[in-house]
């Protein structure tokens, strides 16, 4: 039974959809993104993450992260960054002033996905019910060829062999 509180699409197509209707500004922003600071068993399970990440993902080469981190990791240019870490988000944070208890959730390779549409055409993704908070940043440039799809399953398989699921 589906919760109330949750709009689930499942299936890659929904997210083929958002990510084609990506819009036309600049990804820059995603890969400024502030290095998140977890302790204790989160940042154990976002250094055993980042262990597994692979060179190459959805066939984008894997750069260095500035600043070099163990909880940050890009590949392509413009860059998919994933920062492993974060704070809960504020839209998924009852009582703050953001909170949508309708916000969607994605179920794609046994991962709960938090998706956001930036204003700038990129697209914001967060596996949540892990015990870690992972966000991905998919730059508008990668929406409609397929890239983006890829990056979440290939993300998927990683985050659930190295993040258990739990809530942070």
């Amino acid at each position: 039974m589906q919760q109330p509180w949750t709009r689930r699409l499942y299936g890659l197509p929904v997210v083929v959809a958002l990510l084609a209707a990506a819009g036309s500004s600049s990804t820059s922003g995603a890969a400024a993104r502030a290095v998140p600071r977890p302790t204790g068993q989160q940042a154990a399970h976002c250094r055993a993450l980042h262990a597994e990440l692979p060179d190459a993902l959805a066939g984008l080469e894997r750069g260095t992260s500035r600043p070099v981190s163990e909880f940050t990791a890009g590949w392509g240019d413009p860059a998919v960054v994933l920062r492993c870490g974060i704070p809960r988000p504020e839209v998924l944070t009852v009582g703050s002033e953001s909170f949508d208890r309708y916000a969607p959730a994605w179920e794609i390779g046994g991962i709960r996905w938090f998706v956001e549409q930036l204003p700038g055409g990129s697209v914001r993704c967060v596996a949540n019910h892990r015990a870690a908070f992972v966000e991905v940043f998919v730059p508008k440039e990668y929406g409609g060829d397929g890239t983006g799809q890829t990056v979440l399953t290939e993300l998927a398989a990683i985050i659930s062999a190295t993040i258990p699921e739990g809530y942070v």
